[in-house]
């Protein structure tokens, strides 16, 4: 019995004697510390890669994808922001948009302008269309002034038991009087009908002389024409 060989069931781990080195692990149940050296820098930042090997049971968890950021370069991570404005070429085109960026610039004030004008037109219009009828209502109020004076004076007289005779004598004589004013009136504007029509002769008369001046000017010798414009020039300064 003593030399009978133990089987392989009941033999003892030579790796988990006491005495010896520490046991190893299975490969399966690695600690995670001995992951974390073998990671390459930066990847131990992206969600689910420490979960590897952390143990058999989160295997089965469940992995969002959606958690992982997706970027336009696949999942390298997010592009930082560029740094100051790009560089632009100021050709051609750059030029001419400037140029209509600035017409349309100008051309959007002066239609802002004319608008202004026109409402300024409409309201000048307004204002004399207001004027007009303000001289009309004027002209009315003074006629109607005119009769309230009448209308007073009457009751004056009535209330002082002023006798009607009186009262008709005094209506002609008022009324002789604004009779002689108005025939007045009418030959003040007969004379300046005439004197505009004298002054209207003598202008006419005063053009026919100055054209016929300029056509003996015209026929007058270079050095005639010459002195003439000379005295001509010293007249109209004498005359200011």
């Amino acid at each position: 019995a003593s030399g009978r060989r133990p089987g392989s069931s009941a033999r003892p781990g030579t790796r988990g004697a006491p005495g010896g080195p520490a046991a190893r692990p299975p490969t399966g149940i690695r600690p995670m510390a001995r992951l974390g050296t073998a990671m390459p820098p930066g990847t131990a930042a992206r969600p689910g890669t420490q979960a590897r090997g952390a143990g058999a049971g989160l295997l089965g968890a469940q992995i969002r994808v959606a958690d992982r950021p997706v970027t336009r370069e696949g999942l390298s991570g997010m592009k930082t922001a560029s740094k100051g404005p790009q560089r632009q070429i100021m050709d051609k085109s750059y030029f001419l948009g400037q140029l209509r960026s600035k017409m349309n610039e100008l051309i959007a004030e002066n239609n802002k302008l004319q608008k202004e004008v026109d409402n300024f037109n409409q309201e000048n219009s307004t204002y004399l269309a207001y004027e007009k009828r303000a001289e009309v209502l004027a002209s009315e109020i003074k006629e109607k002034q005119g009769e309230l004076a009448d209308y007073n004076m009457l009751v004056d007289k009535l209330n002082t038991n002023t006798d009607i005779e009186e009262v008709q004598q005094e209506y002609n004589m008022l009324k002789a009087q604004n009779d002689r004013e108005a025939q007045g009136m009418d030959a003040i504007f007969t004379e300046r009908r005439a004197k505009e029509s004298q002054m209207k002769a003598v202008e006419q008369e005063i053009e026919r002389e100055r054209q016929a001046a300029d056509v003996i000017v015209q026929n007058m010798a270079p050095e005639q024409q010459r002195s003439y414009m000379e005295m001509k020039e010293a007249n109209e300064r004498l005359l200011q």
